[in-house]
Parts: C-alpha cells; sequence; structure tokens
C-alpha cells in the first residue's frame, strides 16, 4: 500500500477512535493542574498586590524583577528543583503508560473504547514499554554520541578555513536539521519496537528490537517518509498555534480565549500522538516481518 494511503487509513483509524485523544487531553490536563496549581498558588502568595507584580504584568525592567524574583526565593532552590524535576520524571513515566493505552487501543478495532479497557491496557504494557524506553536511551546515547559526532566533525572541516561567517551559519543550521532527522530516526524505529510487542502480544523487548532492525531494513525509507508525513501534520498546527499566539490579544478579558487556544493545540498534539501511532500500526500490520 502506498504512503498516502497509509495515511488516509491512519487518518480514518483516528477519527473513528478520537475518544482516545479526549481522554489524553483530559488526563494530561488534570496531570498539569495538579503540578502547576502549587507553584500558581506560591507566586500569588508571595507577589500578589505588590510591585513586583505590576512589573511582572507589564514586562517593565526584565531584569530588575527576575533578580527580586531570584533574591526572594533564594531560600526555596532546593524544594523548587525537586518541584520541577519530580514532575518532569512522572510526566515521563506517565506518558510511557499512557502510550499502552493508545496502542492497544488502535490495535483493538473491534473493541468498543471505554475508560476501563483504555487504562487497562495502559497497565498491560506499561512494564514491556519501560524496557523499550531503557533501550531507547541506549539508542539515543549510540546515534548521539557517535554517529551525530562523526557527522558533525565532518561538517565542522569546511568551517577552517572559511573567511566569511556564512558557512558557519549554513554548517550550524544543518547540524540542527540532521540532529532532528536522527531523533525522527531514533524515535521512529522504538515506536516500531512498541507496535510489534501489542501486535504480537510479546514481552520480550530485546527480540523485538534485534526483529525490528530486519523489519525496517527491508523499507525504511517508505516508513521514515510516512513517519515524516506525520511529522510535518503536527508542525504545522504549531506553526497555527504560534501565529495565533502572536496576534492573540493577552488582556484578562481574552483569558478565558485564550486558555481554550492552548487547550485546542494540546488536543492537536494528542490527536497528532495517535496519528503516528495509528500509521504505523498500519504499515506494520500489512508488511509483517518475515
Amino acid at each position: 500500500m502506498g504512503i498516502l494511503k497509509l495515511f488516509g487509513l491512519g487518518f480514518q483509524t483516528v477519527n473513528k477512535r478520537i475518544k482516545i485523544a479526549v481522554y489524553l487531553w483530559a488526563v494530561n490536563l488534570l496531570f498539569s493542574l495538579v503540578v502547576i496549581a502549587p507553584l500558581y498558588f506560591l507566586l500569588q502568595s508571595e507577589f500578589s498586590r505588590s510591585l513586583l507584580e505590576n512589573q511582572m504584568a507589564k514586562g517593565n525592567d526584565l531584569l530588575i524583577w527576575m533578580g527580586d524574583f531570584i533574591f526572594k526565593i533564594k531560600d526555596f532552590f532546593p524544594a523548587l528543583w525537586g518541584w520541577i524535576l519530580v514532575p518532569l520524571l512522572l510526566y515521563l513515566f506517565f506518558n510511557i503508560f499512557l502510550s499502552g493505552g493508545v496502542i492497544g487501543r488502535i490495535a483493538s478495532s473491534h473493541e468498543k473504547i471505554s475508560l476501563v479497557n483504555f487504562f487497562s491496557d495502559c497497565g498491560k504494557y506499561f512494564f514491556r514499554f519501560f524496557r523499550v524506553f531503557l533501550i531507547f536511551l541506549v539508542g539515543f546515547v549510540i546515534f548521539f554520541g557517535v554517529v551525530y559526532r562523526l557527522i558533525s566533525a565532518v561538517l565542522e572541516l569546511w568551517t577552517k578555513n572559511a573567511s566569511t561567517e556564512w558557512p558557519l551559519i549554513i554548517v550550524s543550521n544543518l547540524k540542527f536539521l540532521i540532529a532532528l532527522l536522527l531523533f525522527s530516526i531514533v524515535r521512529m524505529f522504538f515506536d516500531y519496537v512498541k507496535i510489534r510487542l501489542v501486535i504480537e502480544d510479546s514481552k520480550k523487548a530485546i527480540r523485538s528490537t534485534l526483529l525490528n532492525f530486519r523489519f525496517l531494513g527491508k523499507q525504511f525509507f517508505k516508513a521514515w517518509i510516512l513517519y515524516l508525513l506525520v511529522g510535518l501534520v503536527a508542525f504545522i498546527f504549531f506553526v497555527l498555534y504560534l501565529l495565533v499566539h502572536r496576534i492573540f490579544p493577552h488582556d484578562d478579558i481574552f483569558f478565558i480565549l485564550f486558555f481554550l487556544w492552548q487547550q485546542f493545540y494540546i488536543f492537536s498534539r494528542m490527536w497528532t500522538k495517535m496519528l503516528f501511532f495509528s500509521t504505523e500500526y498500519h504499515f506494520a500490520s500489512l508488511n509483517p516481518s518475515r
């Protein structure tokens, strides 16, 4: 099946099972409120009805009020770091947990979606996907610690005797683009490992990873172009969000509308996350490894 037909099939699947995106959005919103609310109330209690708050609201003397802010919370830094790092780790595990529900429900196309079976899949695949994440970290280090460094070293040979700044600018942009493309390859590869575990109902993460080299080795570019096509959709949503954000009035009376626009963008991210998994699932199902 062609790339565009696979994309269309994935698009149809996502829209038929849009309830999954609603679950993802609602759970992410709840998680964000639990994490952000305490910090918001801290800022309100410390700075409400103060000169510093007026400066922050107006955007005046940015360096001055940032200095005042840092000085004021200097004794809270250890707790603040914990407040930041712990939620980040929880969010990482949370995403691994939710991925099981997304792929599991996409694979169970004959079953009706409910919160019970969604979270049941989340729990069923969590430890399998967590082992895949640990292998992903190894692959990430190899790609960016070895492959990316070698490519960067070759590109930098061009800038050694450069007489203008243009080679430096071009090489810098090329390195950024290459980093994004390498990351997309690593992420796509391990997406297919997770999908294989679901399709085969297997718990053997290492075996599935090794078999995935053979699977993608035969049709790598087709799978990668399909992945990049979905990535383009995600990028369009991101650009659209930034454009509206730039022109949106930031007055208090528009706060609710701005909040709703942000939530729409977050929902679009959940939708595109499903689209990634859906197109990959159909690609893997229609092209079984032999």
